[in-house]
C-alpha cells in the first residue's frame, strides 16, 4: 500500500475508532469534516485510492452527525461542517435529519441556499446565497459559497462568474475547490474571449494540477474549448497555446494536440487542426498509431483546400487497420468530401463562439470532473454540404 493509501485507511480506522469512545471525547463534526477535506485535497494531487474512498467516507460522517451529542450543534464551526459535508458530496437527507432533530447554529438563508443548490432548486439557491459576502466567513467555508454563487450565475453573468471564481481559488489555495475553480474559470474566460486570463489560467492548472483525477476530463474539454472559441482563429496566438502545453509531459501534449486537432477538424476550424495535427505528428513516435491519425488530420485539412488531389492520394496511403474506430469513419468521410471538393474553399472567419459551456455549471460535489457529451461523430462530415464545411457560426 502506498503512502497515500496509508492516510486514507488511517483516516477510515480513526473515525470507526471513535465510534467506541465516550460522545465528549469523540472528534466534533467540524474535525470530521476536515478529514474529508483532506481527502479530497489529495484527489486534486492525483489520488485514485483518495477518490475511491471518498463515497464510504461521507456515508460515515452522516452516521457520526447522527450520532453527535447535540450539544456540539451550538458552535458555530459545527454547523458550517454541515454546509461544507452537504456541499462535498454529503446526502442532503442526512442534513435534513439532523436539522429536524437539534438547532444548528448557522445562518439559515446559507444552509436552506445550501439545500437548494444540490438538490437542483437554482431560482432559490440563487435568492438565498446572491448576496452573502463569503469575505464575512471564515477563508475554507466562504471559498466553498463562492464556487455555489459561480455556478448560479454562470450561463447568464460571465464577468460576475468569473469574479466568484477568483475568489474561491484565492480564499482556498492548494485544494480541490482550488482546482474545480481553475478548471472552470478557464472556460469562462474562453467564452468572454479573454485569451490572457485564459493562457494564465491554464498554465496554472497545468503546473499546478496535471495529476489530478479530474485532470483526463479538463484535457478533453481543453481541447474542445481551443476548437470553438474565437482565439482558434488567430493563428498567430498558436504559439502562446504551445507555451501552456509544453508545461505538460511529452505523451501528454501529444494527446492534447491530436485532440485539438479533430476537434478543430470535425468543426470546420481548418487552420488550427492544421497548426495542431503538425505539432502531434512531431511528438510521434515513428510508425506508431498516434503518427498515423496526426497523418490523417493534415491530409484531411490539405483535402478541403486548394491541394486537393494530393491530399486525396495521401489519405488513401493511410493504414485504416492502425486507427481507432472514429478515426477510420472520419478517414472514410475525408475521402468522401475530397473527392467532392473541386474549388479552393474560402478562409473560416469565424465570429466570437458566445455558446456557454454548460460544463460550467457542475455543482462543486463529488462530481466536479463530470464529463462532456462525446465529441461530433465522423460521420457528420458526410452527412454536410460544402457550406457546412465553411462553416462560420461553430
Amino acid at each position: 500500500m502506498n503512502t497515500f493509501g496509508a492516510i486514507i485507511v488511517a483516516m477510515l480506522l480513526s473515525l470507526a475508532a471513535a465510534r467506541a469512545e465516550d460522545a465528549h471525547a469523540a472528534p466534533e463534526p467540524h474535525q470530521l469534516v476536515r478529514r474529508l477535506q483532506s481527502l479530497q485535497d489529495e484527489i486534486a494531487r492525483g489520488n485514485l485510492d483518495a477518490h475511491n474512498a471518498q463515497p464510504a467516507l461521507l456515508k460515515r460522517l452522516g452516521e457520526k452527525f447522527h450520532e453527535a451529542d447535540p450539544a456540539v450543534w451550538n458552535e458555530a464551526r459545527n454547523g458550517r461542517a454541515v454546509v461544507t459535508f452537504l456541499l462535498s458530496g454529503g446526502a442532503p437527507q442526512v442534513v435534513r435529519d439532523l436539522r429536524a432533530r437539534v438547532k444548528l447554529n448557522i445562518d439559515e438563508a446559507i444552509l436552506d441556499g445550501a439545500l437548494a443548490y444540490v438538490e437542483g432548486r437554482s431560482d432559490e439557491a440563487k435568492a438565498r446565497l446572491a448576496d452573502v459576502n463569503v469575505r464575512t466567513l471564515p477563508p475554507t467555508f466562504g471559498a466553498q459559497i463562492a464556487l455555489v454563487q459561480s455556478a448560479l450565475v454562470a450561463q447568464s453573468d460571465p464577468k460576475q462568474t468569473i469574479e466568484r471564481l477568483d475568489e474561491a481559488r484565492l480564499l482556498l489555495p492548494g485544494t480541490l475547490v482550488e482546482e474545480a475553480a481553475l478548471r472552470r474559470e478557464i472556460f469562462v474566460t474562453g467564452q468572454v474571449d479573454d485569451f490572457d486570463k485564459f493562457e494564465s489560467l491554464a498554465i496554472q492548472y497545468f503546473r499546478r494540477y496535471r495529476h489530478s483525477i479530474y485532470s483526463g476530463n479538463f484535457r478533453q474539454r481543453f481541447a474542445l474549448a481551443v476548437a470553438r472559441f474565437s482565439f482558434a482563429q488567430q493563428t498567430h496566438r498558436f504559439a502562446r497555446l504551445v507555451a501552456i502545453l509544453e508545461h505538460l509531459d511529452r505523451a501528454s501534449q501529444r494527446t492534447l494536440y491530436l485532440l485539438i486537432a479533430r476537434t478543430a477538424l470535425v468543426h470546420g476550424k481548418i487552420d488550427m487542426a492544421d497548426l495542431s495535427a503538425e505539432r502531434a505528428e512531431t511528438l510521434a513516435e515513428a510508425g506508431s498509431t498516434e503518427q498515423e491519425r496526426a497523418r490523417l488530420y493534415r491530409a484531411s485539412v490539405r483535402a478541403l483546400r486548394k491541394s486537393n488531389e494530393e491530399a486525396v492520394s495521401d489519405l488513401k496511403k493511410i493504414d485504416k487497420g492502425r486507427l481507432p474506430q472514429r478515426d477510420a469513419e472520419l478517414l472514410a468521410a475525408a475521402l468522401t468530401v475530397g473527392g467532392n471538393v473541386r474549388r479552393a474553399l474560402p478562409s473560416v472567419s469565424a465570429p466570437p463562439d458566445t455558446a456557454a459551456d454548460d460544463q460550467t455549471a457542475v455543482r462543486p460535489r463529488i462530481d466536479f470532473g463530470t464529463s462532456l457529451a462525446t465529441l461530433d461523430q465522423a460521420e457528420q462530415l458526410l452527412k454536410e454540404s460544402d457550406a457546412q464545411l465553411k462553416e462560420t457560426n461553430r
